[in-house]
């Protein structure tokens, strides 16, 4: 892609992304999904073969956690370990202490999931239930039946405005809510201030997803807990089997690298140790590296970065280091040698990768800095072998999008390509940090739902 994009057409920005709900017919649910990744050996994490049972914790509530292990257990080569909660803050532990046992890790909601990635429990797939528009909408319906006064309530959890949809949906006012939108550092008594400060404001009922915030609440107001539908576990079973599934395809697909050296090193087997494979000298200055992608995925931070590179560095002159995945020894070979060309090119010291559909990367020397983007675009568009120019269009086209958020669909219409490139385009733009998958877009069409990504260019 060294060529400009052509023109994007600008178009209204007709699509928000929500935390955990959605909202009747037109609502487009967003399922908060985390990339795909193996466990660490220290933190545990069984491995699997794609093939065979997959085993999903499950954790939650005590009341829903048998009701999503029931829904995953009803889908084929799939088993459920139960693994309850009586207060929110046990999630982290209760992850840590059985993550050997599990595959990847099912939450009943938003909120453990939450939790989890905040104190960095998380080492396997993940994904959690959302609450549709229509979880929502049949809470509405049944407190209109009751005859409760709806003209204020208070809302937690769920996405400001995917509620004002529900609420039009159901024939109310947009502002007939207080919403609080979940965040890891709030806490149960966070969620009960806030429906107490919003009855005291008029509020006649309070919406919650949290039990521990219900148990509390029912004792002082009207109070409704949201559980989520069938369909929405349904969807979640099988969002995270998928996931699980190409995670675990995808981590045993074979790497191999060339490193070529000014010299020989006896040390070299030491510094890549962390890629967990098996380092073979081919003469005095090649060394071959084979190991699978899940290691060196992790080890690169996501293909992002090279914190080897630094330490061969200081023993020697030039370092070049070409790195290849592939389905084959032979393809993933082919590839490593495209790479180690293009890494002599870069200069005396440089790591690039290869592999299938994807353009070259470059690999940034030493360890990622915590939470840094990409920020010019000069660097970002040399690792990604594009022009400045394409980037420069494409942070137009974000300028003109709600919070940089897009899918492999908009952009191939935006810039009349076809959406294959489009999703190789965000695939590379993650691997170099400057996209983030955020979710996925529920439409109720068939097939596997479009990713949204976050997408920055500063």
């Amino acid at each position: 892609m060294g060529t400009p994009f052509p023109k994007a057409r600008r178009r209204p920005a007709d699509r928000e992304c929500g935390r955990s709900s959605g909202a009747g017919r037109n609502v487009r649910a967003m399922k908060t999904t985390q990339r795909p990744s193996m466990a660490r050996p220290d933190q545990g994490g069984r491995r699997a073969a794609p093939d065979r049972t997959l085993v999903f914790g499950v954790v939650g509530p005590a009341d829903l956690v048998p009701r999503v292990a029931a829904a995953a257990e009803a889908a084929p080569a799939l088993r459920a370990v139960r693994l309850p909660y009586r207060q929110e803050q046990e999630t982290a532990r209760i992850l840590r202490e059985h993550a050997d046992e599990v595959d990847a890790w099912l939450f009943t909601g938003v909120v453990p999931h939450a939790i989890a990635d905040a104190e960095h429990a998380v080492g396997a797939p993940a994904g959690h239930v959302s609450y549709s528009g229509l979880t929502l909408l049949a809470a509405l319906f049944r407190l209109g039946q009751q005859g409760r006064d709806l003209s204020l309530i208070s809302i937690d959890t769920l996405d400001p405005l995917e509620v004002r949809e529900t609420l039009a949906e159901a024939g109310l006012a947009p502002d007939a809510a207080r919403t609080m939108v979940y965040a890891p550092e709030v806490r149960s008594r966070d969620v009960v201030a806030f429906h107490r400060q919003a009855r005291d404001e008029g509020a006649t009922v309070a919406v919650t997803c949290l039990r521990s915030a219900y148990d509390v609440l029912r004792k002082e107001m009207p109070v409704v807990r949201l559980a989520p539908s069938p369909r929405d576990i349904r969807d979640a079973v099988d969002d995270l089997a998928l996931q699980t599934r190409n995670a675990h395809h995808s981590d045993a697909q074979v790497a191999l690298g060339f490193v070529e050296l000014a010299e020989t090193d006896p040390a070299l087997e030491r510094d890549l140790g962390e890629l967990g494979g098996a380092v073979v000298r081919i003469d005095a200055e090649r060394y071959l590296l084979v190991t699978t992608r899940g290691p060196l995925e992790r080890v690169t931070d996501g293909f992002r970065s090279a914190p080897f590179l630094g330490r061969l560095a200081e023993r020697h002159d030039h370092v070049h280091v070409g790195l290849g995945i592939g389905r084959s020894a032979g393809e993933a070979a082919a590839h490593a040698s495209r790479a180690l060309a293009r890494a002599r090119a870069q200069g005396d010291l440089a790591a690039v990768l290869a592999a299938p559909h994807d353009a070259d990367i470059i690999l940034a020397v030493g360890e990622p800095a915590e939470g840094a983007g990409p920020t010019d675009l000069g660097r970002l568009a040399q690792r990604l072998g594009m022009s400045r120019a394409t980037l420069q269009s494409l942070r137009q086209f974000l300028e003109g999008v709600e919070e940089g958020r897009v899918t492999a669909t908009e952009l191939a219409l935006a810039f009349e390509i076809q959406e294959r490139s489009a999703r190789r385009l965000l695939k590379r733009l993650e691997r170099a940090g400057a996209a983030v998958p955020i979710g996925t877009l529920n439409e109720g069409q068939m097939g596997r739902p479009p990713v949204v990504y976050h997408v920055e260019l500063a």
